[in-house]
């Protein structure tokens, strides 16, 4: 008779710290939204990193001669071999190498 009612107690216990665990999560979720609402108010919208900075639309090249990948995207590596693009590779009229099948 006493361990039934212990085990209710023990039952009731477990659910009322997760209850409360779970509002403490959800008031939690809820004011990082906010802030990040806030945050984004407040700091200007920009790019970060030096890839982000360039603001010239001309592709990247890849400064590996096997390679050549234009990137048109704002990238730091390049997505075929992973070599860092660098200012230096900027140009507009590069092209890829014509690659022979076989």
């Amino acid at each position: 008779m006493h361990s039934e009612l212990l085990l209710v107690v023990l039952i009731l216990i477990i659910g009322c710290a997760s209850f409360l665990f779970g509002v403490i999560y959800l008031v939690c979720s809820a004011l990082r939204v906010v802030g990040r609402g806030v945050y984004r108010l407040v700091v200007p919208s920009g790019g970060r990193g030096c890839a982000a900075r360039r603001s010239s639309g001309a592709p990247l090249v890849c400064p590996r001669p096997g390679c050549r990948k234009i990137e048109y995207r704002k990238a730091r590596f390049c997505s075929r071999c992973g070599a860092a693009l660098t200012a230096a590779a900027i140009s507009s009229d590069a092209r890829r190498p014509v690659r022979e099948a076989g």
